[in-house]
């Protein structure tokens, strides 16, 4: 299975401590996002709403000792990519506590039918300064995975963050502005870019969905 890239992976602790000290589990809260590169899309490119869709999320700490653990969920939820909110929710994710010295996040996106696994959508002013909506699909059941390579330590009843971030101007900047500019529009005026529509265009963004992964810890 491929395994796709940028994917931005940040873990962030956060402090929601349990009172009951026999708590030996912490949990694994998983969301996603927009954040946006300042390159030459930047002005052009706006996108504003979309989801994520997965069925899997793997979980891999690497312990100081030399020994690893794993934890997987199969579980169907889309992730609001405005919000941050996954329906159903990814925030009850039980994993062990302890000295990490890695942390990995696999998440499997949805291939049930032709339905996208994952959509974007906003707008593109062209450089004669006309708008079009714009709407990004991508149907695949790919794998994204992230790699987390600094020591963590994750305590009892501590929660852990990891938020899948999503760069379309990383994405879009290799594709010419003449093409976005003279894209086909569907019947309501959209710009949809997906394996059957502006595929020349879809085509140059997928490929970048293999560039190389990049992971923070906050």
């Amino acid at each position: 299975m491929k395994k796709l890239a940028y994917l931005l992976m940040s873990f962030a602790l956060v402090l929601s401590c349990s009172d009951d000290d026999s708590n030996q589990e912490s949990t694994l809260n998983v969301t996603a996002g927009y954040a946006f590169t300042a390159n030459k899309m930047v002005n052009s490119l706006k996108f504003t709403s979309g989801y994520i869709w997965l069925t899997e999320v793997e979980f891999e700490g690497h312990y100081a000792s030399g020994d690893s653990i794993e934890v997987e969920v199969k579980r169907s939820s889309k992730i609001d990519l405005a919000t941050g909110v996954a329906t159903p929710s990814l925030d009850d994710i039980v994993i062990p506590t302890g000295d990490f010295v890695e942390l990995e996040l696999e998440v499997e996106l949805r291939d049930e039918d032709a339905q996208p696994s994952i959509v974007m959508e906003g707008t593109y002013t062209r450089t004669d300064g006309s708008q079009a909506p714009i709407r990004f699909e991508y149907n695949s059941g790919e794998t994204f995975e992230a790699e987390y390579e600094k020591p963590v330590t994750i305590l009892d009843g501590e929660t852990v963050l990891s938020r899948i971030v999503f760069d379309p101007n990383i994405w879009f900047s290799v594709v010419p502005n003449d093409a976005l500019d003279n894209a086909t529009v569907n019947a309501d005026g959209v710009i949809v870019i997906s394996g059957t529509s502006n595929q020349g265009i879809f085509d140059l963004v997928a490929d970048r969905l293999d560039e190389s992964t990049e992971s923070e810890f906050e």
